[in-house]
Parts: C-alpha cells; structure tokens; sequence
C-alpha cells in the first residue's frame, strides 16, 4: 500500500481547500484582466510589481504560495487554527470573486 505525504483527514475539510485553490486561480485570471482592462489594480505590492513584470510568472507564484499554505493548514487540520484558517481562506477567496463578478456586471 502507497502512503500519501498528506493523508486524507477530512472530505470537507479538504474540499475547502480544492475550492480556494480554484478560486485563487479564478483571482488571479480576472485580476489580470481587470487591470489589463484599467478597471482594477492588485492589492498586494508585491505581486503588482510580478504582475507587471511577467503574467505567468505572477499566476505561478500566486497558486504556489496559495497551495503550499493551505496544504500547510491541512496537514495540521487536527489543529483548531489552522482549520478556522483554511475556512478564513475560502471566505476572502469568495468575497473577492463576488468582487470580481461585480467588476464584469457593471464595469
């Protein structure tokens, strides 16, 4: 039998951090496009000096840190703090591609 560096914990659990990883990605494409569209601009300092220096440099960066700390969280999701921080996650994930859905209704 093959062990998994991870090992499956929890099925919600871990469907929160498939889901913030998608929409980390879904982040990072409509932030690229609302700033190429001169509607928006990235919060971060850091990543809006990659974003304008390589897109896809910036979109790799962007999911690796983003998997790696949710990962990160997973493998200690028998902690409280890193499950309250994975679900912290995915409720700014959602808050922003709400953000970003409004930018493409009305923008």
């Amino acid at each position: 039998m093959v062990r998994s560096a991870v090992p499956f914990q929890n099925s919600r659990l871990f469907t929160y951090v498939i889901a913030a990883i998608a929409m980390s990605g879904y982040d990072a494409v409509a932030t690229m496009q609302h700033i190429g569209r001169g509607v928006a601009a990235e919060g971060n300092p850091l990543m809006a000096s990659l974003i304008h220096q390589n897109a896809v440099l910036f979109f790799l960066v962007k999911m690796s840190v983003t998997a790696f700390g949710l990962l990160i969280c997973y493998n200690f999701s028998h902690l409280r703090t890193a499950r309250l921080g994975i679900k912290l996650v995915v409720g700014i994930y959602l808050c922003l591609c709400v953000y970003h859905g409004m930018i493409l209704m009305l923008g």
